[in-house]
């Protein structure tokens, strides 16, 4: 039987079902409505919103961190990453030195080694390196360890005077030294 079968009052009677259905007041007998029920439909809308904001601002933070991070550091120095090898991993970085003499091409790459501060660097270049690549000129390897040896991908070098003009000094530091420069100041 239907809940909402309709209920017809007979005069001075009590109220009866039709159809055998419940006993039901008259209308405006004063039964309150029903309560309204709460729209979860809003809520896990709100909670949703709230997740995706927390969500995005997680992933603009770290982005910032990171980016902040590496621009802070556009390069290590051989001897900074020797000492930071472990930390560093197999993460890509950037890497400062001296080309020291013995450069050698074999098999399509070119292996040779980087000074800084005294601390020697083993590399190997799977790339053809650039028309200014030399012995004793400063480089920036973009790339990676491997073992003891660093596999760039890579190799800037600095094609102006203006750089041993304005680090006179550090150039001299890095240099290994021969027999037509070790008498030199």
């Amino acid at each position: 039987m239907a809940l909402n079968t309709p209920v017809q009052p007979q005069a001075g009677g009590p109220v009866q079902p039709q159809a055998g259905g419940p006993a039901q007041a008259p209308a405006g007998v004063g039964i309150p409505p029903a309560p309204r029920l709460r729209r979860r439909a809003y809520l896990t809308s709100w909670r949703r919103r709230l997740v995706a904001a927390a969500v995005v601002a997680a992933a603009l933070g770290f982005l910032l961190f990171e980016g902040l991070n590496n621009a802070t550091v556009y390069f290590k120095t051989a001897d900074q990453a020797v000492a930071d090898r472990a930390s560093l991993g197999t993460r890509q970085f950037r890497l400062e030195g001296t080309v020291q003499p013995g450069v050698q091409q074999s098999g399509g790459k070119t292996l040779f080694s980087v000074v800084a501060n005294g601390v020697t660097v083993p590399v190997v270049d799977s790339e053809q390196p650039p028309q200014l690549f030399k012995v004793g000129i400063p480089v920036v390897l973009e790339g990676h360890w491997q073992g003891q040896v660093y596999l760039a991908d890579q190799i800037m070098v600095k094609h102006s005077a203006n750089y041993v003009e304005a680090h006179p000094n550090r150039l001299k530091s890095q240099l290994p030294q021969t027999p037509s420069t070790a008498g030199t100041p």
